[in-house]
């Protein structure tokens, strides 16, 4: 008796493993063809290189309804994208972007975001303002001298600055910090100049 029970078993196991067998073939060959209709998108976002070396942002986008935070990777079956980047404090987005993507492919998406520059007018022994707020090692604050003569600038940042008749200087703030900019002339007006 024992030894037909078992034999029943084996016979019951010889028959399901090829069932099995075509069952986890059938089962592959959806998936690899699942697969091969899809693509792989990558969204990153970054600074602009202009002023300062470019760094990697961490943004939120939307791609075909899927939001996600940069650097994105999504599976997407293959046709065409648009790739919208939002508005980010301190920046200029980048336009969206159009992105075909091909079946069994990998694309690749990156917006470039421009940072925004202060610009303060030196001018008949004064600034324009009293007080900036900027983002450290990102936002460009750039001097303009639209007069005929030079305007004499020091700070506890730079010592003296010399900005000549019509030019520009531009300088980016590697640290965070309060900085004062004092103007050399017959009137005494100071900037502060607030990095976070």
């Amino acid at each position: 008796m024992k030894g037909r029970g078992r034999r029943s078993r084996f016979g019951t196991l010889v028959f399901l493993i090829p069932i099995l067998v075509v069952v986890a073939l059938v089962a592959f060959a959806v998936i690899d063809t699942t697969s091969l209709q899809n693509g792989t998108l990558i969204v990153e976002a970054q600074t602009s290189a202009k002023y300062y070396p470019a760094q990697a942002l961490y943004v939120p986008v939307s791609v075909g309804g899927k939001a996600g935070t940069t650097p994105y990777t999504l599976t997407l079956s293959a046709g065409t994208y648009t790739v919208n980047f939002p508005t980010q404090r301190w920046f200029v987005a980048p336009h969206s972007r159009i992105v075909n993507l091909t079946a069994g492919g990998t694309s690749y998406v990156v917006g470039t975001y421009s940072p925004i520059p202060v610009f303060i007018s030196v001018d008949q022994n004064h600034f324009n303002t009293t007080s900036i707020e900027v983002l450290r090692a990102i936002t460009p604050v750039i001097w303009v001298n639209p007069s005929s003569s030079y305007e004499v600038i020091s700070s506890n940042l730079t010592g003296r600055l010399f900005v000549p008749p019509m030019q520009n200087y531009t300088y980016v703030f590697s640290s965070q910090g309060a900085f004062t900019f004092s103007f050399i002339g017959t009137i005494s007006h100071e900037l502060e100049v607030t990095v976070i």
